[in-house]
């Protein structure tokens, strides 16, 4: 692995210490599996809170019969979108804006307490009987969602920042393990089903294994405190965290720089095509993923395991979250488009909205218009390439954008590419529920 110095980097302090034994490089994997796996794995546990929302009069196995559907059930995932959405939109942007106000240390440990505490209310739900008031437990867990929504966009935007004061493959390592975080989740689910356990344990595996993550995830960052290489980045690379540093190397709370709208105007003009990059890349695919992927059922007309119980998991939700984290792990080593033909990576952002009709005329269920792909290879072809190109385009443009810009502006940068990321997301979604209803 390469680890010399982008060079808008200053060569300040003496010679650049190493990253010994490529510790850093793996703990912004971590960080950026960590950033992602609580809510990756609250949303793979939505079978635990339709059970919970179930209706009580019926038998226990029938909570995911749609003929015995609750109001609570059926307002749910809607509700949850709206929870995570607006909240994640809203404070990528916040961020961005006092990531020059607010001390790292202080956004980083604040968010992952914050996720912390709201998971641990879940896990003390679990095996409560809420039988008697679904309602109030339906609220509360839409209350943790937003606050986990909040405090994991507080630290994304946060870790992007922070990793584009590093070399560009450390943006790529955080990308990567964010993807990381989509298999194990995935791989979670399909264990799951595999084993035909309660869903009850299976919503407390699922919970208790998000806590233990977002643990991890504060003694990762801690760590960078203790290496030579992540702390020179951090402390000593000019005045990029803006910052101050006493003699013990430490940051002072809070400094109040004077970066008006000029400030972030220049850092756009910069990067906009890699931010509106990012944005395309993640609005198409979230517009295909999951709401149309996980709608493909096989043309298999013969009840069999594959078709009835693994197909969605292993096509859609396993080989997508395979194929983003190779995409990501590619972009590490290969760089095509290259630094600097920021149109041509846009260009190939523009293309990938044929995804949308590939799968859209793939046997998505229900439906009234015709299907075109009427075979399983296709499904497992499209969604294959669709988490390849946004793991890879979304990881290069991510890279390229601090780059273009001075040290002094890396984390101010890191953080608005976060909030390009996190537009394309929200809108894709909302794309989704109006390509949904066109079915």
């Amino acid at each position: 692995m390469d680890t010399s110095e982008d060079p808008l980097l200053p060569q300040v302090h003496g010679p650049i210490p190493r990253d010994r034994f490529h510790m850093v490089y793996l703990i912004f994997y971590l960080l950026g599996l960590g950033s992602l796996a609580p809510w990756n794995f609250f949303i793979t546990a939505s079978e635990y809170f339709k059970y919970k929302l179930r209706n009580t009069t019926q038998l226990d196995d029938e909570y995911l019969d749609p003929n015995f559907e609750t109001e609570l059930q059926a307002m749910f995932e809607s509700y949850l979108v709206v929870a995570n959405t607006v909240p994640n939109l809203a404070f990528n942007f916040i961020t961005a804006l006092i990531i020059q106000r607010v001390c790292l240390k202080t956004r980083m440990i604040f968010s992952l307490v914050l996720i912390i505490l709201m998971f641990m209310v879940t896990v003390s739900l679990v095996e409560m009987d809420t039988d008697t008031w679904q309602t109030t437990f339906f609220s509360i867990t839409l209350v943790t969602a937003v606050l986990i929504s909040s405090g994991g966009s507080i630290l994304g935007a946060s870790l992007f920042g922070l990793a584009s004061l590093f070399p560009s493959q450390y943006v790529q390592a955080t990308m990567t393990g964010q993807a990381m975080g989509g298999i194990f989740a995935a791989v979670a689910n399909l264990v799951t089903l595999a084993i035909g356990s309660h869903v009850i344990d299976s919503g407390l595996v699922f919970f208790m294994f998000a806590v233990f993550m977002a643990v991890l995830t504060l003694v990762g960052y801690g760590c960078l405190y203790c290496l030579s290489y992540s702390k020179y980045h951090i402390l000593e690379i000019g005045n990029t965290i803006s910052v101050d540093v006493n003699s013990h190397g430490d940051d002072i709370g809070f400094v109040v720089p004077d970066h008006g709208c000029s400030y972030y105007s220049h850092i756009f003009r910069k990067i906009w095509k890699e931010g509106i990059s990012v944005c395309l890349v993640f609005l198409v695919t979230l517009s295909c993923f999951p709401a149309i992927a996980s709608s493909i059922v096989s043309v298999v007309k013969i009840p069999t395991p594959w078709s009835e119980k693994y197909f969605s998991a292993l096509v859609c939700f396993l080989l997508f979250n395979c194929g983003d984290w190779s995409g990501r792990s590619v972009a590490g080593s290969i760089h095509w488009p290259r630094y600097g033909q920021s149109s041509l990576l846009l260009m190939f952002s523009v293309l990938r909205v044929v995804f949308i009709p590939l799968l859209m005329f793939c046997n998505v269920q229900p439906r009234t218009s015709h299907i075109w792909f009427n075979s399983d290879i296709y499904p497992v072809v499209f969604i294959l390439l669709l988490g390849l190109t946004n793991g890879y385009f979304g990881t290069l443009a991510m890279m390229y954008g601090p780059r273009r810009v001075s040290a002094d502006k890396a984390e101010s940068t890191g953080a608005m590419m976060s909030s390009f990321l996190t537009t394309g997301l929200v809108s894709g979604s909302l794309i989704a529920i109006l390509l949904m209803k066109s079915l």
